[in-house]
């Protein structure tokens, strides 16, 4: 389906684009790379994707998570999401719905990532509203965020699709477990996209995330090589991911696909079952920040610190500041459709 009628959860969504019919009416869904075979009547780990008399049926195409008050969406400003070096300054109207293919320990969104559709207060917003909404609001750009967006694909490709019919730009904020079906799906209407690689050991990825690792390292790859801008968030949780030869192969890793990837290192704050662990410290982080660029990365930014010494961004040659940021706010002090005055290309996508 391409459009904008949504369907309740109860009336068994809309058939899906992103599977593959095996024998006996089950079907493979092709969109993650749990890639679920899944019996009549049976939903796949993400719980909104359904075998419904031998189709898969997707529960929540056109319905988000959201107030039912005013104009639907989230206004965010595209630092947020975040993405350093993809139009700044802008502001992006974000959207999230119901579960995920994750079950993270330690998930800030846990209230909707883990909730089932028909336990969910959901908004019905077509591709067509979501545009709409985005162009009132003065938003240069839509993004699918807060919970897994590639487990609603055929929603996003049909909003990517309009909103760049629309003049607007496209963002994914994901955990990178997809497949090339989806990638091939969807992939020709992003624009950008922050992937989050939540450690580089894959005992402690299955025990904590409930999933392999690999994955999503493959995406990460199969990105970097498209017409796609790719940041990457690493999340430092304390004891779990943030011991330093760790962190040595993940940038080492980074840095062999492009050294010019944005890379965030993103602070951990307790919540859901990882109450327990404390904040991670601030020297974790700039240890993290220094492994990194040792490394040969050339963009290494620290979140959830407000520390403009590692979220501002310079010229990795010559050291000259191109964007300031305090916060969320960024302050561009070079056209970034051109060079720095040392002669560098500028690493960051201007606005249209």
């Amino acid at each position: 389906m391409s459009g904008g009628e949504s369907v309740p959860p109860s009336e068994k969504g809309v058939e899906a684009t992103l599977v593959q019919e095996l024998s006996g009416n089950t079907v493979e869904c092709t969109a993650c790379a749990h890639r679920c075979r899944i019996d009549p009547g049976q939903r796949g780990i993400c719980s909104v994707r359904e075998n419904v008399d031998g189709e898969l049926r997707l529960l929540t195409y056109g319905k988000v998570y959201d107030t039912p008050y005013g104009l639907p969406g989230t206004a965010d400003p595209i630092e947020k999401k975040p993405l350093y070096h993809f139009e700044p300054g802008t502001r992006v109207l974000s959207f999230g719905g119901a579960s995920c293919n994750f079950a993270c320990q330690f998930c800030q969104n846990h209230h909707i990532a883990f909730a089932e559709p028909e336990d969910m207060e959901l908004r019905d917003v077509s591709p067509e509203e979501a545009v709409q909404s985005a162009l009132d609001q003065g938003a240069a750009g839509i993004a699918w965020t807060y919970n897994e967006p590639t487990i609603y694909a055929e929603y996003v490709r049909d909003g990517a699709k309009q909103a760049t019919e629309a003049g607007l730009y496209t963002v994914l904020v994901s955990n990178g477990y997809f497949t090339d079906e989806f990638l091939e799906e969807v992939g020709p209407y992003i624009d950008a996209i922050n992937i989050d690689v939540k450690g580089f050991r894959e005992v402690p990825h299955r025990k904590f995330m409930g999933s392999r690792l690999q994955p999503t390292l493959e995406s990460v790859e199969r990105v970097s090589e498209q017409d796609i801008h790719l940041e990457i968030t690493y999340l430092v949780i304390p004891d779990l991911n943030d011991d330093p030869e760790e962190i040595t192969e993940f940038a080492d890793w980074v840095a062999g696909m492009d050294p010019s990837i944005p890379v965030h290192f993103s602070r951990f704050h307790p919540d859901h079952e990882m109450r327990d662990r404390p904040k991670t410290p601030l020297s974790t982080l700039e240890r993290a920040h220094d492994i990194t660029r040792e490394a040969g990365v050339e963009y290494v930014y620290v979140g959830n610190v407000r520390d403009e010494r590692f979220n501002s961004t310079s010229c990795p040659d010559c050291g000259r500041t191109w964007i300031r940021r305090t916060g969320f706010d960024s302050s561009v002090f070079v056209d970034p459709s051109g060079t720095c005055p040392c002669g560098r290309t500028i690493d960051v996508v201007p606005n249209k």
